[in-house]
């Protein structure tokens, strides 16, 4: 009985030692299977913080977004090598740390907008690297105008708006075609899919791009060393490789990469036409497809996603070749870039592209920033500076030139309300009434009694102007000389002999004759060279014995007929101020309405 206890209860303690153990190999697994939930768990919860400043940063990143036109003069010659320069500065926008994978790189956009009869290129960035941005294009293309401008905006209401996009199909170390194989430049057949736009149509063309990192060059690198190591076997090489293609990839391989996103939106009348235009526009980057790789559409399910990343200019924060929507991110090198964009120059023909039309220049140092009156400003390479004309200066005279629309008047109109503004007197010569009329609305109310508005086409109450009101003996040849001026400019601007020293003879004392008697008018000179009587009513006044001794001696002795000749001759040039009824109301005043001299003084 006693060993069958001692047996009983060895077995019962050998069921429980089992029963232990297997407890805790359950627990030990449970335990490990928890841990790596947990980890799994921690993980993703680190992926999605991580996903969640990416996409807080890409968001603060697209609203910092600054928008650049960048126009050339036509006739620049600047080749497509400069844009692959160009690329190959903004490698440095590549962030580096230990906290780098929690930030985004910055990302710039390139564009090119067709409308109806016009083709822009701009240039976007984050603020903060605006200016690098803007200097390494002046770097490259020293003689471009870069202008910050609002946003471009190609919607309407009524538009039907299509989209699309473009991917490299093969691995991202496999180049596309180059601008050294193509037959012509590139940018030729992209603007002209551009340029057939009409009325409520458009189109951009939009290119993402940010540094890359050197994942898709040790690929390459590695693609091209196991390749030549099969080759090398005579075991493993089924083909031979063009060893032109392998140089291609490493030629790849060594340069700089960005990251790049290239998306096409169409907005027209109709649905039809702007998939026509799209059509087009995808059409045209056909030309870069290449043996080693070509460009394909992306997978484009969901349209209010798409216009977001185009609008906001977004990157895919996914971009997975297993991912449902596939990939829609490719990396391009400089010069692969520089093939696709880059700023045109003459020997793109395309119609419509906006170009400079002027060559700009920095204002010169000396040219007074303030103290004066403004007349503009210069912008060059982004740095506006004002230019203003001292009142020294101003006294030297202005000569303002251009042809009609240019803003001759426009400049005219801003210094005189300056003036005014500033408590100076203004006197405004208006041939046509318009400029004159918007300046009066500028004249504040405790000065409109300083007003002075002389309007000859006023018949009712003509106001007088006598020209020939003067009060010395100085202002009698002055006024003379003016005259006699004025005819040469009417009538022989050319000094062929129309207006010749006979003539100035005749004229000069005719008017210091008529100028004697105080209130002679421009009207009393045709009178005293028709009328003796009226001379010889004159000559007591005449106080220059040479005027007098002309009348006495030389006009005397004339005989009548010569006298006649003469005398008619100057008579008819200056009828037209005389039979003119609204100039004659005018000039036949003996009194002026106002004087010149005490209005400036």
């Amino acid at each position: 009985a006693v060993s069958y206890l001692h047996i009983l209860y060895t077995f019962y303690m050998d069921q429980i030692d089992y029963q232990i153990i297997i407890d805790r190999v359950i627990t030990i697994s449970l335990a490990g299977l928890a841990a790596i939930l947990a980890a799994g768990l921690t993980l993703i919860l680190i992926y999605l913080i991580v996903i969640y400043f990416r996409l807080k940063k890409r968001e603060q990143i697209s609203l910092e977004m600054v928008t650049l036109e960048v126009k050339l003069a036509k006739e620049n010659e600047i080749k497509i090598d400069a844009a692959d320069q160009m690329f190959s500065s903004f490698s440095s926008l590549k962030k580096s740390g230990f906290w780098s994978f929690l930030e985004v790189d910055d990302v710039v956009s390139f564009e090119i907008i067709g409308k109806k009869a016009e083709i822009r290129f701009y240039v976007s960035a984050p603020n903060r690297i605006i200016d690098l941005i803007e200097k390494t294009i002046y770097g490259y293309y020293p003689m471009a105008d870069i202008r910050k401008v609002d946003e471009p905006n190609i919607f309407s209401e009524q538009g039907k708006v299509v989209f699309g996009g473009l991917v490299q199909k093969e691995a991202l170390y496999m180049p596309v075609r180059l601008y050294r194989d193509l037959p012509t430049d590139s940018l030729s057949a992209i603007t002209s899919a551009l340029s057939k736009f009409d009325d409520n149509e458009a189109g951009i063309i939009q290119i993402l791009i940010r540094p890359a990192g050197g994942k898709w060059k040790n690929s390459g690198k590695s693609y091209v060393s196991s390749t030549k190591k099969n080759e090398a076997n005579p075991e493993k090489a089924t083909f031979k490789t063009d060893p032109k293609v392998l140089e291609k990839i490493e030629d790849k391989s060594s340069k700089s990469g960005f990251e790049t996103t290239i998306r096409f939106v169409v907005t027209a009348s109709t649905k039809d036409m702007a998939d026509t235009h799209l059509k087009n526009i995808k059409n045209a980057f056909t030309q870069f497809n290449s043996d080693l790789n070509n460009f394909g559409g992306t997978k484009e399910l969901f349209k209010g996603g798409f216009m977001i990343n185009f609008i906001y200019k977004f990157f895919p924060i996914i971009d997975l070749a297993f991912w449902p929507f596939g990939k829609s991110i490719s990396v391009l090198s400089t010069d692969e870039l520089a093939t696709i964009f880059h700023f045109p120059n003459k020997t793109v023909e395309t119609p419509h592209i906006k170009w400079l039309k002027a060559k700009t220049a920095p204002v010169p140092i000396e040219v007074p920033q303030s103290g004066g009156t403004s007349v503009g400003g210069g912008y060059y390479r982004g740095v506006k500076r004002p230019v203003t004309i001292r009142v020294e200066d101003r006294r030297r005279h202005v000569y303002i030139i251009g042809k009609t629309g240019v803003g001759k008047s426009v400049l005219l109109h801003d210094m005189a309300i300056q003036d005014i503004k500033a408590g100076h007197g203004v006197c405004v010569i208006d041939p046509h009434g318009d400029l004159i009329d918007d300046i009066i609305k500028y004249i504040p109310p405790e000065r409109a009694e300083d007003v002075i508005y002389f309007d000859p086409s006023d018949v009712e109450r003509p106001m007088g102007l006598n020209l020939l009101e003067a009060k010395t003996e100085d202002q009698k040849h002055f006024i003379t000389t003016s005259i006699i001026n004025l005819m040469y400019k009417l009538y022989d601007p050319q000094r062929t002999g129309i207006i010749g020293p006979r003539f100035e003879h005749a004229v000069r004392n005719a008017m210091l004759t008529v100028m004697s008697e105080k209130g002679s008018t421009f009207v009393e000179i045709v009178r005293v060279l028709t009328d003796p009587k009226y001379v010889q009513e004159l000559l007591p006044k005449v106080q220059d014995p040479i005027v007098r001794r002309y009348w006495t001696d030389q006009i005397a002795q004339t005989s009548d007929f010569h006298k006649s000749e003469v005398l008619d001759y100057i008579v008819s040039k200056f009828g037209r101020f005389i039979t003119n009824k609204t100039m004659r109301n005018i000039i036949g005043q003996s009194d002026s309405a106002f004087d010149f001299r005490k209005v400036m003084d």
